[in-house]
């Protein structure tokens, strides 16, 4: 475990990257004045939600402070496939590309995605890299598929989302239905924190970008095509994916939107709180 938590310390790096930053964001910010809008009353000490800053808000404040380019941005989490799903290649090739992608990048042009999608028997996992704007698209979209009666995906957990990255993982994006066995899908149990099983995952993943990447053009098709084949030992364990799904400290769509389009209340100098 610590041989792969080492392995992947600047990508576990990055992903605790953008908590950390908004964490530091909170606190400095509690210990100074934050200007606000005042209230269509007059009073600037009463602040309506609608004029009050998120965390969203201050991290692109800080980021238009600094002058700072918005860069790639990654988002991995794992979902459920419903039951009545009759067949699973429509999760990639019918909604999320002429649903989420496509429909998005015409609102927010030039905006390129790449990543991979697993589709498992009964799971997925996928890994979305593009602007954060464009992942907070997809995660609103993620949100109303669950809430959706003709949606395909339940119980939806983000593993990470995590930014100002250099270098994709992917050239491209692309899908993979996996052939697997649904009975090699046993209880999975352990004693380590939900944090270490996540890095575990992601660990795999990191692997399996390093491994195709280093494949030549002529044998990365078949090698997609046969991923159980060819790499199983890369590949996130469905008990695993099933764990993660079960944890509660891992955010929805819903919690991890909600952090960033809820007004915070934040102490001012002068004791007040808005």
């Amino acid at each position: 475990m610590q041989v792969r938590i080492a392995h992947a310390f600047w990508d576990t790096a990055g992903i605790l990257k953008e908590y950390l930053f908004t964490w530091s964001l909170w606190k400095q910010d509690e210990k100074s004045e934050i200007k606000m809008a005042a209230s269509p009353g007059g009073d600037e000490d009463s602040v309506f939600d609608a004029g009050r800053l998120s965390l969203f808000d201050l991290i692109l404040e800080r980021t238009r402070a600094q002058n700072k380019k918005q860069l790639v941005h990654r988002l991995v989490y794992v979902s459920k496939i419903r039951q009545d799903v009759s067949d699973r290649k429509e999760i990639g090739g019918g909604y999320l590309v002429l649903k989420v992608f496509k429909e998005l990048q015409t609102q927010v042009h030039g905006e390129a995605v790449t990543g991979l999608l697993l589709i498992y028997p009964v799971h997925i996992i996928h890994v979305v890299e593009t602007s954060y704007n464009m992942l907070l698209k997809v995660i609103k979209e993620l949100e109303e598929d669950e809430q959706s009666a003709s949606g395909m995906l339940l119980n939806t957990k983000l593993l990470v989302c995590t930014g100002d990255l250099n270098n994709r993982l992917f050239g491209q994006w692309s899908f993979r239905t996996l052939n697997l066995a649904v009975s090699r899908m046993q209880e999975f149990t352990t004693n380590e924190p939900i944090d270490i099983v996540v890095t575990e995952a992601l660990t795999l993943i990191i692997k399996l970008a390093e491994y195709l990447a280093k494949l030549p053009k002529i044998s990365l098709t078949n090698t997609m095509d046969q991923l159980p084949e060819k790499v199983p030992d890369l590949l996130v364990r469905q008990d695993l994916i099933e764990y993660t799904l079960g944890s509660q400290d891992l955010n929805t769509p819903s919690q991890y939107l909600k952090r960033y389009t809820t007004p915070v209340d934040i102490t001012l100098e002068s004791g007040k709180a808005t």
